[in-house]
């Protein structure tokens, strides 16, 4: 089969990841995958400075290999945040923009087996939101035409393309009105971006909830947050910004974080990419530094922890990433993204997972990189039922 081009490769690999593979296409590739020996690519870690890189370099090398009839495999040193994989994967790798770690070869074929089907209830998840306005009234974000959806005393809201929401408030004119809140809540499957009345931007993640006054008219700028969301602060010192979370509280002048704060999650977890933060909360305070986590137990106990900060923003960023993750968190992510029920008929696998998946992945392809560790999936409905 050394008259495929690795283009042509990479484009079967992404339809056979898809489901969208016809039949010769199918055999065309499983029968280029068997006639590739094994043997060893090594490469410098330090040479992958990015995913694009690591993606050419591998297609480069499977290129050379492939015109040259060498044995194709894929060997990794292992830094934190690359993967081990066999060379089938590999090319799914390149596909998709996956990375994973510690997967044992198998055929194209064996990794499809099993009970994954492409079942059209569960749909990765998009811009979905609903706004609750003072008096009220909800309106559903998706169902809405672009422009102007109305008025909160002397705040227009506007509804931009690509999930966006904006608060244009006539600051001069809203001094001395009375604050009045809005909330915006995102569903299980969705995501939705808003900048506020004072410009401060929020990214909602999935099964979230931001509310917030239509325009600032304190001295003290306040929201609060259920579920997960991502800052960029705008500056305004004479006003400081806080995010009200239960009972812990995040006071910011100008500043980047993440807030992680679903009921389901041992910990509230506030990530800082950059400025400065300070976590209050019923037993106590911490100051954050670029770079740094604060992590709240139920109990309000607050521990200070650095972050992997490319795996904390990776959902803004469109993308799953594990870091040494149990299947009990890989899978809170993937049921509220794809708004699926999880369950563990024989109990919960012991399985770690490192690595990335695209979101807009179907549930097919996702399940699909995860079986490769050994954990198998079934879906019946919404719901995922998860077997070791």
């Amino acid at each position: 089969m050394s008259d495929l081009t690795s283009e042509q490769i990479s484009r079967l690999a992404d339809k056979w990841l898809k489901g969208t593979i016809s039949q010769e296409e199918k055999a065309l590739f499983e029968a280029w995958y068997n006639s590739v020996p094994e043997g060893t690519i090594d490469w410098n870690d330090e040479t992958a400075h990015s995913r694009q890189a690591l993606r050419e370099h591998l297609l480069q090398q499977i290129s050379e290999r492939m015109e040259e009839k060498r044995p194709l495999s894929l060997y990794r040193r292992m830094p934190a945040r690359y993967l081990r994989a066999a060379a089938a994967v590999a090319l799914l790798i390149i596909a998709a923009g996956i990375y994973w770690f510690s997967v044992k070869k198998q055929a194209p074929s064996q990794l499809a087996a099993g009970n994954i089907k492409n079942n059209i209830q569960l749909k990765p998840g998009g811009n979905k939101a609903t706004l609750t306005l003072a008096n009220g009234n909800v309106i559903a974000l998706e169902d809405e035409q672009n422009g102007a959806l109305g008025q909160q005393n002397n705040t227009k809201i506007i509804k931009l393309n690509n999930g966006q929401l904006v608060y244009n408030s006539e600051q001069e004119k809203s001094g001395n009105a009375p604050a009045v809140f809005n909330t915006l809540s995102v569903p299980r499957g969705g995501k939705y971006n808003i900048t506020l009345a004072d410009g401060t931007v929020v990214w909602l993640n999935a099964a979230s909830s931001l509310t917030f006054p239509a325009a600032f008219t304190d001295k003290e700028r306040q929201v609060t947050l259920s579920g997960e969301a991502y800052f960029e602060v705008a500056t305004d010192p004479s006003r400081p910004f806080s995010v009200k979370v239960g009972d812990m509280q995040v006071k910011v002048l100008g500043t980047h974080f993440n807030i992680m704060a679903y009921n389901d999650e041992q910990s509230v977890n506030t990530t800082l990419l950059q400025g400065a933060v300070k976590i209050q909360s019923t037993t106590g305070e911490a100051l954050l530094k670029p770079g740094q986590q604060a992590k709240m137990d139920h109990a309000g106990k607050v521990q200070v922890v650095h972050a992997d900060l490319d795996a904390v923003i990776a959902w803004k960023n469109g993308l799953f990433s594990f870091n040494n993750a149990s299947i009990e968190e890989v899978m809170r992510q993937v049921a509220r993204w794809f708004d699926a029920e999880i369950v563990y008929p024989d109990g919960i696998p012991q399985d770690r997972f490192q690595g990335e998946i695209d979101r807009s992945s179907d549930i097919t392809a996702v399940l699909k990189i995860l079986e490769a560790s050994g954990v198998k999936f079934t879906v019946q409905g919404h719901k995922i039922l998860v077997r070791s």
